[in-house]
């Protein structure tokens, strides 16, 4: 994913304080992915994909603090401030590349993703990426992702967006700012329904199949490797 790349890279930046003001409830999303992790095992291997700025990896050690994490981003300014973020932690590998090119050679006991897998071109690619998450994780490894989806109808997907952008405005958002976020959304945003995620993850075999928790467009939700 080319694009992305030269796209993050620019936004890394910026992104901290961008998603606080354009993703509605993003704290409350990321402590819902993490929340829904099991507690059975204190040093857990973790895989972040997509880590971006490392926010949901601080998360989980905050939680988890023996937990092995392994980070990959495709973009090298989004590590490099995930490495300085997440500086006073030792047990975190650090890897640069296209997660959907990227083999996966290990196994985790937990594989998490946040503002990420909506950017694979289409849901062909999307239960590739399922399948590929499905065979790197434990027996009883569990695959978590807060995302946005798109409305099962006109109407939701118009709700979602009005929903969006008001809580937008309510940040201090400008107008002018919000279309260009919402352009930004549009070449480079590809997301699909809740429902076709949860068809995808039945395919590749994944059971115990749970939505965590939900904002009009955006949600948690994972499964378990039986």
């Amino acid at each position: 994913m080319p694009d992305l790349k030269k796209h993050f890279n620019k936004e890394a930046e910026a992104f901290d304080n961008q998603v606080l003001k354009n993703i509605p409830k993003y704290p409350e999303m990321l402590t819902a992915l993490i929340n829904a992790i099991p507690d059975n095992k204190e040093n857990p291997k973790v895989l972040d994909l997509g880590c971006g700025t490392g926010n949901i990896t601080q998360k989980l050690l905050t939680r988890f603090p023996q937990a092995e994490v392994t980070c990959l981003d495709l973009s090298e300014n989004m590590i490099k401030i995930a490495k300085n973020k997440l500086s006073q932690y030792k047990s975190i590998k650090y890897l640069i590349g296209d997660f959907t090119e990227t083999e996966i050679t290990e196994k985790y006991d937990a594989i998490i993703s946040s503002l990420a897998l909506h950017h694979i071109p289409n849901d062909k690619e999307k239960q590739e990426m399922y399948k590929a998450i499905y065979e790197a994780l434990n027996k009883n490894g569990v695959f978590y992702n807060a995302d946005v989806i798109l409305g099962n109808s006109t109407y939701n997907e118009e709700l979602n967006n009005k929903i969006a952008q008001e809580d937008m405005i309510n940040n201090g958002v400008t107008l002018e700012e919000i279309q260009e976020h919402k352009g930004k959304r549009e070449a480079n945003d590809i997301p699909t329904t809740i429902y076709n995620h949860i068809k995808m993850l039945e395919n590749v075999g994944f059971q115990e199949i749970d939505i965590i928790w939900k904002y009009y467009a955006n949600v948690v939700y994972g499964a378990t490797k039986k």
